[in-house]
C-alpha cells in the first residue's frame, strides 16, 4: 500500500470535526476502492473513524460515557449530498422537527428525488422513499415540513397542542418570504390550518 495515500487519508480524517461522515468514494482519486477500504480498516483500528454502514464512515465523538452515534438526520443530508438528490423530512421524522414530537425517533424517513431504499445503521435506520417532483416544489423549508408532518398525522388528529407547536414554528421561521407562493401547493385543508397561524408579518397569505 502506498504510505502517501493512508497520510492522506489519515490527515483528513485526523482534522475533521466529530460526527463529520465519510465515504469510500470521497478518496477514489487517491487510488482503487480495495486501497482504500484497507486505509479505512486501518483508521478504524487506530480509533480515528467508527463504520456506519457500507462504505459510509464517522468520526467519532466521544463522552465520557462512550462513543455518541451520528444523527441520522446528519447522516441522510450527507448521503443526499454524495447522490446529488433532494430529501424532504416525511412522517414522524417531519413531526419531531416541527416539535409536535418530543420523542427522538430511533429511525427516520425522507421523501427523495432519488431511489427508494432503507440503509441500516447499527440498529437504526434511513429510509428514503422515491416521489415525484411536484414534492420538491416549494421555494422553502417550513410549509413542505409542515404538510408532511401533517398528512402523517391526520386532519381528525390535530388539536391545540399541534396548533401551539406550529404556531412556535412558524413564528420562528427564516423562510417567511416563501410562505405565500409555498401554501398554494399545500392541500387546501393544510392551508386552512397554517393560514391562521401566521402572524401579521404575513398578511398577505389572507389573499390567497
Amino acid at each position: 500500500m502506498c504510505e502517501s495515500i493512508k497520510s492522506i487519508i489519515f490527515k483528513r480524517l485526523e482534522e475533521s470535526p466529530p460526527h463529520s461522515i465519510f465515504f469510500l468514494n470521497d478518496f477514489a482519486e487517491l487510488g482503487s476502492l480495495e486501497t482504500i477500504r484497507k486505509v479505512f480498516l486501518q483508521a478504524r483500528l487506530a480509533g480515528l473513524v467508527s463504520h456506519l454502514s457500507h462504505g459510509i464512515y464517522v468520526r467519532p465523538m466521544i463522552s465520557r460515557f462512550g462513543e455518541v452515534p451520528p444523527p441520522l438526520e446528519t447522516v441522510a443530508k450527507e448521503i443526499a449530498k454524495r447522490d446529488y438528490v433532494k430529501i424532504m423530512p416525511t412522517g414522524s421524522t417531519a413531526a419531531n422537527l416541527l416539535g409536535l414530537s418530543t420523542q427522538i425517533p430511533m429511525n427516520v424517513s425522507y421523501l427523495t428525488t432519488g431511489s427508494s431504499r432503507k440503509i441500516n445503521i447499527g440498529n437504526r435506520f434511513i429510509q428514503f422513499k422515491h416521489a415525484a417532483p411536484k414534492n420538491f416544489a416549494y421555494k422553502g423549508t417550513t410549509i413542505p415540513l409542515i404538510v408532511q408532518a401533517l398528512r402523517d398525522l391526520g386532519e381528525k388528529n390535530i388539536n391545540e397542542e399541534t396548533l401551539s407547536s406550529l404556531a412556535l414554528y412558524i413564528e420562528n421561521a427564516k423562510d417567511k418570504d416563501s410562505f405565500v407562493s409555498d401554501l398554494i401547493l399545500a392541500p387546501v385543508w393544510i392551508q386552512s390550518i397554517i393560514k391562521p397561524l401566521v402572524t401579521e408579518k404575513n398578511e398577505a397569505l389572507a389573499t390567497i
